[in-house]
């Protein structure tokens, strides 16, 4: 295949969550679905190899090692035309900026930079426009820091905790300087709590309970609302939102003595069914981009770097 001639070179952070896929610039679902044919209804596909993906109708089911199938490569491709086309090109040189959980960024990095460059020469198309990215280079950051290293000084005893829809990851700062030892994974994301409102739901209504209508809830609260869905909702959500602070606890929070920084979907939960943000000495980072950014930044001082 002829090489990519183009002059444009630049940098894409994506953020590969099993809830959402992010950009710097866009967020959209997880949900992959191949078809032979081209979709009727849908033009939220991509076509790629001469099979057709349909992206973002649902999310992915938890992996462990996102590695496992071929879905991360497809979003993928679907996150580079979101933010080529955000950026109004449809062809460069990019390097991409990536990341993995905090506790598996050492083990899995180097599988998950392979699978990411598996294809160096991509030519696609996404809503049925054309794209073509000659990819430079993959680079593979710590999930959760990313989003906190524009912050500043970071001074005294910090703990950051990335909530996202597959797992929470856990790590302590002091005075700047990140602690190698006290990096944690723990597979307790929001989609745990998001099963048991659907297993209960549906008991009572005797059929199965989409996401659509639980997650609004998650995301903005109850809002007023007190019918039999919204109850049930609340409670369960309450309960996911009391063990988070458990473990954290577990994990070395101390409310007195260290700033939490909360960031990722499971954030909006906690801050909604819980009363952690009166307490002080919490910042919640609300851009859902933020890992996306931090890996942009971090990937662009380590080429200045490199020069």
């Amino acid at each position: 295949m002829q090489k990519f001639n183009s002059s444009t070179k630049i940098i894409i952070g994506v953020d590969h969550g099993y809830g959402n896929m992010k950009t710097a610039h866009r967020v959209f679902k997880t949900g992959v679905e191949c078809f032979e044919e081209e979709p009727i209804v849908s033009m939220n596909y991509i076509k790629y190899k001469d099979r057709y993906y349909v992206i973002g109708e649902n999310h992915l089911i938890y992996q462990g090692n996102k590695t496992d199938s071929d879905d991360f490569h497809i979003l993928t491709l679907a996150a580079l035309a979101e933010e080529l086309k955000f950026r109004g090109i449809h062809e460069a040189n990019v390097t991409l900026a990536a990341g993995l959980p905090l506790a598996w960024a050492k083990t899995q990095a180097a599988d998950f930079k392979k699978y990411l460059m598996q294809e160096q020469e991509l030519r696609f198309e996404f809503r049925k426009e054309r794209y073509h990215v000659h990819l430079c280079g993959v680079e593979v950051f710590p999930q959760g820091f990313a989003a906190v290293v524009n912050l500043g000084a970071m001074t005294g005893m910090n703990m950051l905790a990335d909530i996202g829809n597959g797992t929470m990851n856990v790590m302590q700062i002091i005075d700047g300087r990140p602690l190698e030892k006290s990096l944690v994974t723990d597979k307790f994301g929001v989609s745990i709590c998001m099963k048991e409102i659907q297993k209960e739901l549906s008991k009572s209504a005797g059929e199965s309970i989409p996401e659509v209508m639980i997650e609004p809830m998650l995301i903005n609260g109850l809002q007023g609302r007190v019918d039999a869905t919204a109850k049930v909702a609340g409670r369960i959500a309450a309960g996911y939102a009391e063990n988070i602070l458990k473990r954290l606890i577990d994990y070395g929070y101390k409310e007195n003595l260290v700033h939490l920084y909360v960031i990722g979907g499971g954030g909006c939960l906690i801050r909604h069914y819980s009363d952690i943000e009166s307490k002080g000495n919490v910042t919640f980072i609300e851009d859902i981009c933020a890992n996306a950014i931090g890996y942009e930044y971090l990937a662009t001082q380590k080429q200045r770097r490199q020069r």
